[in-house]
């Protein structure tokens, strides 16, 4: 599997996305939100949504950039063929670690992991 976050690997249309978050399982912790949804393809895709009141453009922005790293990270441990949504809230400010050990701990907490 590539390391890199391709195209095909990112949930983009709204009604696909409407539908993840309509029809998909949720998974929670403080300050963020899973929604997951089997896709039935060989990979996953995946956005990362800040909350609406989730301060400035650029501070959406550098939560997006951790996100996207992170997974980038660790994709290779996830379970493959599920469309996934991960929200953040406004509240806590995290580092680049704290982030990840959420992240690890929601996907971790829905499951998400290849034994």
């Amino acid at each position: 599997m590539r390391k890199n976050h391709t195209k095909k690997e990112r949930l983009r249309k709204k009604s696909e996305i409407s539908c993840v978050f309509n029809e998909g399982r949720s998974v929670s912790c403080s300050g963020a939100r899973v929604y997951i949804m089997s896709n039935g393809k060989e990979f996953n895709r995946v956005v990362f949504i800040p909350a609406k009141k989730f301060g400035n453009a650029v501070e959406r922005n550098f939560v997006k950039r951790h996100a996207k790293e992170i997974y980038r990270q660790e994709k290779e441990r996830f379970k493959r063929g599920y469309d996934i949504a991960v929200v953040f809230y406004p509240g806590t400010k995290y580092d680049f670690w704290k982030r990840k050990e959420q992240f690890m701990f929601l996907f971790k907490k829905a499951g998400m992991f290849n034994k």
